[in-house]
Order: structure tokens, then C-alpha cells, then sequence
């Protein structure tokens, strides 16, 4: 309980820069106190496989934003699709029956009840078994060593992305080639979206569109439940998480989403790569807009 209670802090009161040295030094070439990280960076070496696997095509990004319940998904069916976090709780899966499935590292106050819940979860609604890119960072409670505890949610189709050694992206690295390669150290990660859209342009996908990315906290940075579309009961609590967020904090955060978003943006389109925001309503204006409804209507 005690480290527990000092990784929490760690977590909180450390910026994310230091907190990168940090995991660089006990990385280094001899200083690797980290056996579970170690373990991960040789599993990611079969992110390779997946390297422009869906060269030139569109894929949908389905996030978990309320406004996602206002739009008619079952259009999807057919459509490359990657889902994140609890999008195994919609009532369209069957239909939309996503490809892939991303998840983010956990990290305080997250822990393996609230991981088992994820995983009991897919195993539950999914028909189709989606591959699945489980982010990781050191951490007590990671998926990886989750699922060493419980070997009964293992599964060939499991796969990893390493969060360990990634840099927080900025105006120096964001065009850099390894920033991008899920085989390397891609960029840290504000959101899941960012890995799922690192999963999408690696697979060379020339158009991405996102849904569900409703983003717009900064509307009410008191409320800390319901922000997806299912209710907080079906899935993991984001209660505890959220409530130790201050305002400050969140306009913090949107100005890091922001940033990152436009350095995204500017870099996949310099790459003939396209990202299209598709959500009904929401804050994210990086992207352009598309009407999702027109996109699939019969001419």
C-alpha cells in the first residue's frame, strides 16, 4: 500500500519531463531495474507485421464521447475500424465489429480491478476478437503485468505499444521517424486517441476520422462523471481520477492536447495523411470538420 501511495505522488507531483529522465536513466544499457519494461520492448518487435498493413485506406477512430450516442454507427459496417477504452459497451459493436481495439497505460488511481473490468469486458461483448495494442508504461498495475497474474485474458492477439522511453512531443522531435514507429519509443500520450491514430498511420491509412472525441472538459471542470456515452457503473470509474483535477490543471492539459494535436496534424499531412474530426459537436477544432451523416448518404 505504502509504494502504491508514493508511485501516486510520484505520478501527480513529478512533471512528465522529469519523469521521462527518470525512466531513461534506469533504462540506460545496465541499469534496466525494470524487468517487466525489458520483457515489453522485445514483445513490441511484432508491431512490425502491422507496418502499412492497411496502405492507403480511410479507418474510423471510435472514442467513447457522449455525443457518440447521437450518431448512427451501424454505417460502419464494413469500415476499418479502431475502438478505444470501453467502446465495447456500445450498442452498435456487433455491427461496427471493430478490427482493433487500443488501450492506454494505466496509471494511478487505476489498478487490476479496474483492468479486469476492461478485459472481462471485451471478452464479454466482442463476437469478432479484435487485436488489441495495450499501451504500457512502468507501473505496478500495468496491463502486462496484469495479465501475467491472470493469464486467463491472454490472448496471440494481444499486442503492446512502449510507452517506457517516449518523449513528450514538441516543435523539435515531432518529425522525427521514431516518434512514430510502434516498434520504437513512439511519442508520449495525453489521450488514447493519440495512440490510436499512431496505430492508424503506421498501418498507412491516408485518411483518419475520428469520433466520439468530444474533448470538451473545459466546459464544466467540476463535473467528474459522465463523460462517455455509457454509464459510470458499466465501465471504470474516472471519479477519482478526475477529482483530483484543478482548474488550472485542465487548462494545462487542453493546452498540451491542443499542441499536440496541431504537431499530429501537421506532421501526418506532410505525410499524405489526412485526419478528419467526424464528432457531433465537441471542443477539438484542430481538424477539420466533416459531417458524418453526409459521408454516408446514398447519391
Amino acid at each position: 500500500m505504502r509504494d502504491r501511495m508514493l508511485q501516486r505522488l510520484a505520478y501527480w507531483l513529478i512533471p512528465p519531463g522529469f519523469q521521462n529522465v527518470i525512466r531513461k536513466f534506469l533504462s540506460a544499457p545496465g541499469l534496466d531495474l525494470d524487468p517487466t519494461t525489458a520483457a515489453v520492448r522485445r514483445i513490441v518487435e511484432k508491431n512490425s507485421r502491422f507496418r502499412n498493413s492497411h496502405l492507403g485506406e480511410r479507418c474510423f477512430i471510435l472514442a467513447t464521447g457522449p455525443s457518440i450516442k447521437e450518431q448512427d454507427l451501424t454505417v460502419l459496417k464494413g469500415e476499418l475500424c479502431i475502438a478505444v477504452s470501453h467502446f465495447f459497451l456500445h450498442k452498435d459493436l456487433d455491427v461496427v465489429s471493430p478490427k482493433y481495439h487500443v488501450l492506454a497505460p494505466y496509471h494511478p488511481p487505476f489498478g487490476f480491478d479496474d483492468i479486469r473490468t476492461v478485459f472481462a469486458g471485451m471478452k464479454k461483448y466482442y463476437k469478432n476478437k479484435p487485436m488489441v495494442f495495450c499501451g504500457h508504461r512502468p507501473y505496478e498495475y500495468s496491463i502486462y503485468n496484469f495479465l501475467q497474474k491472470h493469464p486467463e485474458y491472454k490472448d496471440e492477439n494481444n499486442f503492446f505499444l512502449d510507452y517506457s522511453l517516449s518523449s513528450i512531443l514538441d516543435e523539435e522531435n515531432y518529425n522525427k521517424e521514431e516518434c512514430w514507429d510502434i516498434c520504437e519509443k513512439p511519442f508520449e500520450i495525453r489521450s488514447v486517441i493519440y495512440s490510436a491514430i499512431q496505430v492508424a498511420f503506421y498501418m498507412g491509412c491516408k485518411e483518419i476520422y475520428l469520433l466520439g472525441c468530444d474533448h470538451d472538459y473545459l466546459n464544466d471542470t467540476q463535473r467528474v462523471s459522465n463523460h462517455h456515452f455509457y454509464r459510470e457503473e458499466d465501465g471504470t470509474s474516472d471519479v477519482a481520477n478526475l477529482s483530483a483535477f484543478t482548474t488550472e490543471r485542465w487548462f494545462g492539459e487542453y493546452h498540451t492536447r491542443w499542441r499536440d494535436y496541431r504537431l499530429i496534424n501537421t506532421y501526418l499531412t506532410q505525410k499524405g495523411c489526412r485526419i478528419f474530426n467526424a464528432t457531433k459537436g465537441g471542443m477539438l477544432d484542430v481538424f477539420p470538420r466533416v459531417d458524418f451523416t453526409e459521408m454516408f448518404k446514398v447519391k
